[in-house]
This record gives structure tokens, sequence and C-alpha cells, in this order.
């Protein structure tokens, strides 16, 4: 199972790939999820968060994606158009312009508005981050 710094690392990835970057467009594979894919496309990705073994990806619009990769959740970014030969099963992607954010095999997937972070059953057990360190934020993501 990945633990925090493994996540931290695949955060790094993912913001380097998609941080501050218009999502062209997100799509879910979960049917639940899918009705989400509309609401976050065409949004900007203000920043990528860790939260213990949870990474947090928040969008311009006051959303964020909750996911956690439990044992075999993986985070791949790739060049826009190119898709990675594997065979695990894509939750998710994030695509941009100029890159993709790919989400494979992982079970916990939700989406929150902000005002709900503080009460995911999961984060609000957390204390703070210690591989988040000291991060200049958006006031609005608080």
């Amino acid at each position: 199972m990945p633990e925090g710094p493994e996540i931290r690392k695949a955060a790094d990835r993912v913001a380097q790939a998609i941080a501050g970057k218009h999502a062209i467009r997100v799509e879910f594979t979960q049917a639940k999820l899918k009705p989400w894919n509309n609401k976050l496309s065409n949004h900007i990705v203000r920043c990528i968060e860790t939260r213990g073994k949870a990474m947090l990806t928040r969008f311009d619009n006051g959303l964020n994606i909750y996911s956690h990769n439990q044992l075999y959740g993986r985070w791949l970014c790739v060049p826009a158009g190119e898709l990675p030969e594997t065979t695990r099963q894509l939750r998710l992607a994030i695509k941009t312009a100029n890159q993709w954010a790919l989400l494979y095999s992982a079970s916990d997937i939700e989406v929150l508005h902000n005002s709900d972070i503080s009460q995911h059953p999961f984060l609000k057990k957390l204390g703070p981050d210690v591989y988040s360190g000291p991060q200049k934020q958006d006031s609005r993501l608080r």
C-alpha cells in the first residue's frame, strides 16, 4: 500500500502536470461519479494537496476530487493524447491541453465541495500533514 511519501511524490508529479492549468475535460469512469464530469470540466486546477494517504485535486469552482489509492491505485501523467500501456482500470482522467493526469485502479474517489472537506470521514481524523509543508494557498480554497 502506498504510504505518505509515495502519495506526496505522486501529488508533486500531478501538480507539475496539471496544477494552475485549465482542465479541458474531466472524465470519471465509474457510473456514480460520471454526473460530475461536466461540473469539473472547463475549470482551473488550483492545486494538488495531500492529507495523509489521500490526495485532493482542488478546482477553481469550489469542487475537489478526493482520492485514496488504497492498495492498487496509481497516478500516471502523460502527454496529451497518449495513453500508457497498462492492465489497470482507468478511474479518472484530468485532461489539459498539454498533459493528462490519469488515476488507475483506485477504489476510493469522491467529489467534495470545499465546505465538505472538514467533515469527510477519513480527512476529519487527520492532523497536519507533515509531507505537505508550508503552502501558499488561494484563500478561496479554505
